[in-house]
Order: structure tokens, then C-alpha cells, then sequence
């Protein structure tokens, strides 16, 4: 199976329409309406979707790992 893809807001929703045209299963965070949300909100998000986050943002790695400390599960930070 592929991997899915969610695309935090650091990075612009033109990415999701190259990478789909591409055959793979993204969203954005601008076409879900996830705008200023917080990082763990988005975390949460593609968590529940199943969906690697995918981001430039380096705060998002400690998160992930407080996550994991936690035992709380993510499919990825990218």
C-alpha cells in the first residue's frame, strides 16, 4: 500500500496537486481547513487519517517524539 500523505500548512498546496498528479494520496492542510492550527493539532489530524505528516517545520520532532514516549501512535513526521 502507499504511503498517504498530509501536508501541513508550511507547505503549499501546489505540492498536493504535483504529488497527486504523481499518483500519490496527499491532502494539505489549506484544502482540509486546518489553517492556524497548532502543531499537535495537526498531528492529530493526519493521525487520524492515517497520513504521514509531511513538513519543513522542525518543531514537529519533538513532538513526535513525545508521542512516542507517550505511546501514542503516528504513521510519521517527514
Amino acid at each position: 500500500m502507499a504511503a498517504k500523505l498530509y501536508l501541513d500548512e508550511n507547505i503549499t498546496p501546489l505540492v498536493a496537486q504535483q504529488l497527486r498528479r504523481r499518483g500519490f494520496d496527499v491532502s494539505s492542510a489549506v484544502e482540509v481547513g486546518m489553517l492556524g492550527k497548532s502543531d499537535e493539532e495537526h498531528l492529530e489530524y493526519a493521525s487520524h487519517n492515517s497520513r504521514i505528516l509531511l513538513t519543513f517545520d522542525t518543531g514537529f520532532i519533538p513532538l513526535a517524539t513525545k508521542w512516542t514516549l507517550e505511546g501514542r501512535h503516528h504513521c510519521g513526521v517527514e
